[in-house]
């Protein structure tokens, strides 16, 4: 592997973050967990971790580096275009397809190199192998310990078998993936680029004082409403929510229009003084879906979150709020 192997490796890269960076190329920090204001910090050593895309977290290996290679060149592709799309979004031009698949693009890869899609990859897997050895168990007990001593040339003892036995009928045993399967499903992001690309964009533009934020997650997602015990939630049917700079925030949705519309599907909406509130709306839904940390441009606008937490912790404690909050619930498990 070499002596030039990269060790810190973002799950957020670097040049989507400085579009977040003051005037000291930091960024304002706010923990989710403690809603409290951090010092502000680089972009180096957030969103990242040591040998993050190895196949064991924070082992190095020749597969991290690879990954870390070919994230490179669609980085440095999104990069190179991206300035000149956000000055055409900020300056009422004409959007052209490509641009807006470039976005799709950044938007899907956001997505599933991320820490959250690594963590439900690794819950189905879990869940899904756990599954097989209790149904293999169910049918033929001893089979799963026969084919281990074939396989290692080893043998298992009664007693110990009869000790595994008894784990696999309680459930009493943790399948701990490793990170293979997330890494294979990045051959999909380009597959998953189209999707976005295909949903109807409502492109919000803050000339409001308050502005976007971004966080650890950068890419939010909602569900719909089951419309039917048989029909799930498409793709395509789910809300998808994106800063793209701290003046540009991407709101993904479901396309009505026809199949053969030749538009790139996309509207703009200028949000000035009397908008800052939905700036606010759409932050909180940001931060809801953060791991731990939000990032911002200018402390005021992680101070608001702050506030408006407080407000509606207050809100949720009255007779009313608990109703209001119970209702949220409800609409977040549906």
């Amino acid at each position: 592997m070499g002596n030039s192997m990269t060790k810190n490796q973002h799950f957020v890269p670097q040049f989507y973050l400085r579009r977040f960076t003051n005037q000291q190329n930091l960024v304002e920090v706010l923990d989710r967990n403690s809603m409290t204001c951090e010092r502000p910090r680089g972009t180096r050593r957030i969103c990242s971790a040591e040998f993050f895309y190895g196949v064991e977290t924070g082992i190095p290996d020749e597969a991290s580096q690879k990954v870390e290679e070919w994230f490179q060149k669609r980085e440095d592709f999104i990069g190179n275009n991206l300035d000149s799309i956000v000055e055409k979004i900020l300056n009422d031009k004409q959007i052209e397809a490509l641009d807006k698949w470039t976005i799709a693009l950044l938007m899907s890869m956001l997505w599933i190199r991320g820490q959250e899609m690594r963590k439900q990859i690794h819950r189905i897997e879990k869940e899904a192998t756990e599954w097989m050895i209790q149904t293999e168990y169910s049918i033929r007990p001893d089979r799963l310990f026969d084919e281990y001593e074939k396989k290692k040339g080893v043998t298992i003892s009664a007693e110990l078998r009869m000790k595994f036995q008894e784990m696999i009928a309680s459930k009493e045993f943790e399948i701990q993936p490793n990170n293979w399967m997330h890494l294979q499903n990045l051959e999909n992001i380009n597959g998953f680029a189209n999707l976005f690309y295909h949903q109807y964009w409502t492109v919000y533009i803050s000339k409001a004082s308050r502005k976007f934020v971004t966080t650890d997650n950068p890419l939010a997602t909602r569900f719909p409403k089951s419309k039917g015990l048989l029909q799930g939630k498409s793709f395509l049917e789910r809300a998808h929510y994106f800063p793209l700079t701290p003046d540009i925030f991407i709101l993904a949705t479901e396309s009505h229009d026809a199949p053969d519309n030749p538009g790139i599907r996309l509207k703009r909406k200028t949000l000035f003084g009397g908008g800052e509130s939905e700036v606010l709306e759409l932050n909180i839904i940001m931060a809801r879906q953060a791991h731990q940390y939000l990032y911002a441009k200018n402390k005021k606008d992680l101070e608001d979150m702050i506030a408006e937490h407080k407000r509606q912790q207050e809100f949720f404690a009255t007779p009313e709020g608990k109703i209001a909050k119970a209702q949220l619930d409800a609409e977040r498990q549906d």
